[in-house]
């Protein structure tokens, strides 16, 4: 046969070259940017919870005057120059009144939601370190306590013990120590099934031990990230209680009194029950939007 005769096989083609894989060391910036990405909802709550900050610190610096003062002859004035926010019916400065009022808001956002975490660490860690007869028994009177909303609650631990300030942090308090119990004695189990703690017993560390320095620290943690949610509920909690005449008596500076004041001028006063209001739902949404983004990133989602 000759060599023209002869079929030539058809070109190979060559195989696609595989995608360069990209280095550790520029994926690392990327990642630290995405982490550190900071979005303009998160801005505008910390700028607000920087002024709330300084209203509860130095009320005085952002309001001078002082917020007990009343000038009958000013009463219902509209929000002007000499007065911002307006005045009330007893011609009382709201603005000077919100913003010293911020101090008893966090007071009881902060006080009732501290209660909530002690309480139901103990009761969380009670049913998770012992036996199923324990935990059984816990778990069913967490069933119940959280079937019952926590205003109801609260309403119930008010009629028993009376209204006030302390008594409402007590009742708001209360009312969500179901909440973080069921949440730490889920991670309760968790910590006891990991590494560590496994370990640690190998070891023969004494259950004391254990319990302190790696159950309790790793068990605690997420609490706290999603206490940081809980208060702003529990500040719009206790501004309902005090609505209702159940929280802050008059005439203390407080957001919800001053709605439950202003409720009664609304036709010809409606900055009255205006401005308390947008300062308490920003208040809420502020710590709400901080609580998720650190609870966001506490399970690694930095996307």
């Amino acid at each position: 046969m000759s060599i023209a005769s002869r079929t030539v096989p058809p070109a190979v083609a060559p195989p696609a070259a595989l995608p360069a894989r990209e280095s550790p060391r520029l994926r690392a910036p990327r990642a630290r940017r995405r982490r550190w990405r900071v979005r303009p909802g998160i801005l505008l709550a910390s700028a607000f919870l920087l002024w709330l900050a300084a209203a509860v610190l130095t009320p005085g610096l952002l309001a001078p005057a002082d917020p007990y003062a009343v000038d009958p002859a000013r009463s219902f004035e509209a929000p002007g120059a000499t007065a911002w926010f307006g005045t009330d019916d007893s011609g009382a400065d709201n603005y000077t009144r919100i913003v010293h009022g911020a101090a008893t808001s966090l007071y009881i956002g902060v006080g009732a939601t501290a209660i909530g975490v002690v309480g139901g660490t103990a009761i969380g860690l009670l049913a998770g370190l012992n036996g199923r007869l324990v935990e059984a028994s816990v778990m069913r009177f967490l069933d119940v306590t959280l079937a019952i909303p926590e205003i109801l609650l609260a309403l119930v631990v008010i009629g028993i013990i009376g209204g006030g300030t302390e008594n409402a942090i007590l009742a708001i308090g209360a009312g969500s120590i179901a909440y973080y119990a069921r949440i730490t004695r889920a991670q309760t189990h968790l910590v006891r099934r990991s590494g560590f703690v496994e370990a640690a017993r190998t070891l023969g560390l004494p259950a004391w031990r254990i319990l302190l320095t790696h159950t309790v620290p790793n068990v605690i943690k997420p609490v706290l990230v999603l206490a940081t949610i809980g208060i702003g509920s529990a500040i719009g909690a206790g501004a309902s209680l005090s609505f209702l005449g159940l929280g802050t008596p008059p005439p203390a500076p407080e957001w919800g009194a001053m709605l439950s004041a202003g409720r009664n001028f609304i036709s010809n006063a409606p900055w009255m029950i205006t401005f308390p209001a947008a300062f308490l739902v920003a208040t809420v949404l502020s710590i709400t939007v901080i609580g998720r983004e650190l609870r966001r990133r506490a399970e690694g989602r930095l996307a």
